[in-house]
């Protein structure tokens, strides 16, 4: 029986990554594979026979931990974010890929910042195996970088199946706009609260999650006066429900490698709207729906998307997001099987 090795960020932890994760291991013991998960950072998992905890936020004693823990006769190992590529370039296997999900490394930095990143990913990357989520992000990638790899595109899965029973266990009532992330400032969620506040709804908006920077948004919702229509739900472990019966989703971030919240939207057949950052919303949205693409941080424009959608928004059609589906990605990664 062939076996993979995944490596990401640690089982509890809030975000994209670990969905990814979930469903390619799902797949891949469809498959009949065996599959074996590396999580890494502080946690409370015990190991198991297939869960193989890195318990430590010491990138040394990470490293470390994943010498004496990991196998050697996996036929692919797939590592997640930034801090397992580093771990996994460390471990001289020959069968390794490395998927990029951080849109924030092709955030422009200072100088030395940069030369350091730079030396940094041609140590860990040349000469490696390379999965980015699309074409732009790859493109920006080797401009930026200037790393010898070979690389494939190849977008994240969803379930589509799942993600429309998990959308129906609840009824949610109400007629809301919505924004769904972590609050921090790359998400830029005041850059909703302000387009908003503009465009004067009938109505509520409500925002589906928490961060650092929840307290500084409340405040601007009070300095806005709109404090008594915006709604903090707080994390909600199943926000499909929430996604499916809004009357628009919005997302204002300023940086994404692949935002899964406009995909699931679109699975759900919920109109969406989405800044035109670099990388990321342009890709999702084709066709008609790219007049859904907002400058950052232009207030006046995407208060007047927002307006446009609630009164009418092009159709969803199933071949613009087709290529998401978890067998359709799943089986590309099977052509890395050694």
């Amino acid at each position: 029986m062939k076996k993979i090795a995944i490596l990401g960020p640690n089982l509890e932890s809030q975000g994209g990554v670990n969905v990814v994760i979930e469903h390619l291991k799902n797949f891949f013991i469809s498959q009949n594979i065996e599959v074996y998960l590396y999580p890494v950072g502080k946690t409370n998992i015990k190991e198991s026979k297939y869960i193989h905890p890195i318990n430590s936020n010491n990138k040394k004693i990470q490293l470390k931990l994943l010498e004496q823990k990991f196998m050697d006769d996996f036929n692919l190992v797939i590592a997640n974010n930034l801090r397992t590529h580093y771990l996994l370039s460390n471990l001289n296997v020959n069968n390794d890929l490395y998927v990029f999900h951080q849109g924030s490394v092709l955030q422009e930095k200072n100088f030395i910042t940069s030369l350091k990143q730079k030396i940094r990913f041609k140590k860990i990357y040349n000469n490696k195996r390379v999965v980015f989520l699309n074409k732009c992000f790859k493109d920006e990638f080797l401009r930026k970088f200037n790393v010898n790899i070979e690389y494939t595109v190849i977008p994240n899965p969803f379930d589509f199946e799942k993600i429309k029973r998990k959308a129906d266990q609840i009824k949610i009532n109400g007629d809301y706009i919505l924004g769904v992330g972590r609050f921090t400032k790359s998400k830029n969620f005041d850059f909703l609260l302000k387009a908003y506040a503009k465009g004067d709804f009938s109505e509520e908006l409500w925002l589906l999650g928490d961060g650092e920077e929840r307290e500084n948004l409340q405040r601007l919702a009070v300095n806005l006066g709109i404090e008594k229509k915006v709604k903090f739900l707080g994390w909600h472990k199943n926000p499909f429900p929430y996604i499916k019966n809004a009357k628009i989703l919005v997302h204002p971030s300023k940086f994404e490698a692949l935002p899964t919240i406009l995909i699931e939207a679109l699975i759900l057949n919920t109109p969406v709207i989405a800044t035109d950052i670099k990388c990321g919303p342009g890709d999702i949205l084709m066709n008609e729906l790219k007049d859904f693409l907002v400058p950052l941080n232009n207030v006046e424009i995407l208060s007047d998307k927002m307006k446009k959608a609630l009164k009418s928004y092009p159709k969803i059609k199933d071949e613009y997001i087709e290529k998401y589906r978890l067998e359709n990605v799943g089986c590309q990664y099977l052509r890395f099987l050694q």
